[in-house]
């Protein structure tokens, strides 16, 4: 096994093109709608205006917090719910099983452990209080949804490795982390695998993916993951922009969505993250698209990632919702740590 600290920074990839697919391009995946990536230059001027702009008011004693049910969550194996680690990380109970989606458990999501966006809210439990993992869900490979040490842990927790669900390309270095070759299961945008009682779909998203400082730009998909069992369906996008034609298209193809875990964070600046996150007026309109009947308000509160306050989301989404006429008790902002039974 590579040492840590290179899978971490230069995870190893591989990429395979299939003939006839559009978002298989030459050289990488590529979303099904123009995207503008986000250049060097682009980021430097991005960073400059940080350096050189106003202090922002970052307000994490603002985020609700709740205190984690831990004993009630290992003790039960029959109600479906789901629980906000913070972020975009969810601890899911579904037909049986325990789901963990985007899992980080790091103090910083950065290449080093001395630098980059640290955690501003703990997290609601410690790892090994969870009970043991049966399926492990990675959208892609940012490093704010892709933890390699939460993948290290997690392949050597009591009772064998989970099954892992990622898409296209990631295989290697969920090896490279620790996890049985057996056990990962690699998906293409709307292929879907059957985990005991619960059907896995890989859904598109409008992003990109990179983990290398070079060399690795978009050879691993990225998407959501939409979840079927207990007669429910629950769904993250992922990280995505907000494309219309998409989401309108994907509406026709699996609206009516049970539960939804949305994306409200990260956003501004809009010059330079609108082709990449979704703000909150975006994600209400994604609501709306697919005929979500109840939703969280997720990727937000955790880590200092964008320019907007942590705690603006908050009022932007009550000032989206209002516009959009959807009701708060349906578009909910949920406490770190809180748990809902389905």
């Amino acid at each position: 096994m590579p040492p840590a600290w290179l899978t971490t920074l230069f995870p190893p990839v591989r990429y395979r093109p299939e003939p006839g697919k559009g978002h298989h391009g030459p050289k990488g995946y590529r979303n099904l709608h123009p995207f503008n990536m986000p250049s060097p230059l682009k980021l430097l001027r991005w960073r400059w205006q940080v350096w050189t702009g106003p202090r922002v008011d970052h307000r994490p004693d603002m985020v609700p917090r709740a205190v984690m049910d831990v004993a009630a969550l290992r003790g039960n194996r029959s109600r479906a719910s789901a629980t906000w680690l913070g972020h975009a990380s969810q601890f899911i109970q579904l037909c049986g099983q325990n789901i963990l989606l985007d899992p980080v458990f790091a103090d910083r999501v950065s290449p080093f452990t001395w630098a980059g966006p640290r955690r501003e809210v703990p997290l609601p439990c410690k790892p090994d209080d969870l009970p043991r993992i049966d399926l492990l869900l990675i959208t892609h490979m940012h490093y704010d949804h892709l933890d390699f040490a939460a993948v290290r842990r997690l392949a050597g927790q009591p009772g064998g490795a989970p099954r892992v669900v990622v898409p296209l390309g990631m295989k290697l270095m969920m090896e490279a982390a620790g996890m049985p070759s057996a056990n990962i299961t690699e998906l293409d945008w709307w292929a879907s695998v059957q985990i005991g009682d619960v059907r896995v779909f890989l859904t598109p998203a409008h992003h990109w993916s990179n983990r290398a400082p070079w060399g690795d730009a978009n050879k691993v998909l990225w998407g959501g993951f939409l979840l079927v069992g207990d007669g429910l369906k629950l769904w993250y996008p992922g990280d995505t922009g907000y494309h219309p034609q998409l989401f309108s298209d994907m509406g026709e193809q699996i609206g009516g969505i049970d539960f939804a875990f949305l994306p409200i964070g990260a956003y501004e600046p809009r010059w330079f993250l609108q082709p990449q996150h979704v703000n909150p007026d975006e994600s209400v309109r994604i609501f709306r698209h697919l005929r979500v009947k109840k939703a969280w308000a997720i990727h937000w509160g955790t880590f200092i990632l964008s320019d907007e306050p942590i705690q603006q989301p908050m009022a932007e989404l009550a000032m989206a919702l209002r516009e959009q006429g959807v009701s708060a008790r349906d578009f909910m902002v949920p406490a770190i740590g809180e748990t809902r039974w389905l």
